[in-house]
């Protein structure tokens, strides 16, 4: 399927993976005829005097399929190689958050790559809301730009402000 196609019907679900076996879960996924995505993001490793890049999930253990599961047979996903389970709420899968996976989609390129110059420019003081996670949809402030596409920000929680690391394309500039 091409992501054109799955526009307007169901939405994203995240897949927990067996460690390491992210690619290997996404290649299965795909031979199923489901829309699956793996957000990758460069790294440089060192090793005995080596530099070199690798590609490795954003979210390690983690990958994302799209799915109807008024009209497709999701539980598969869950006898699939390299799956532990999608993630799901007693016997019905959670739905990721629409416009997260989105925003990841629209960041990276065909490999699932992202790529640093699509993504937001964000500057130390921008307002910007969480898009992921426990804090999702709570507004933070940004104090501090990291490296490996990683941003900190000052949550405003519990009548106090609380410091985030986060990865970058997990906030978006606030309005």
């Amino acid at each position: 399927m091409k992501r054109e196609q799955v526009e307007g019907r169901g939405g994203w679900y995240c897949v927990h993976s067996q460690v390491g076996k992210e690619a290997l879960a996404l290649r299965h996924l795909q031979q199923q005829t489901f829309e699956a995505f793996l957000p990758l993001l460069a790294r440089t490793r060192r090793h005995a005097r080596r530099t070199d890049t690798v590609l490795a999930p954003l979210f390690p253990s983690y990958l994302f399929v799209h799915l109807d599961p008024q009209r497709q047979a999701w539980r598969s996903v869950n006898g699939t190689i390299g799956v532990v389970r999608l993630l799901s709420s007693g016997e019905r899968p959670l739905r990721v958050p629409p416009g997260v996976v989105e925003a990841l989609l629209a960041a990276s390129d065909r490999r699932g790559l992202l790529q640093a110059e699509r993504l937001e420019r964000l500057q130390v003081d921008d307002d910007v809301r969480i898009l992921v996670g426990p804090f999702a949809d709570h507004l933070a402030r940004v104090v501090r730009l990291e490296p490996a596409g990683r941003v900190r920000v000052l949550l405003e929680f519990l009548g106090g402000r609380v410091p985030v690391t986060l990865p970058l394309n997990a906030v978006r500039k606030s309005a």
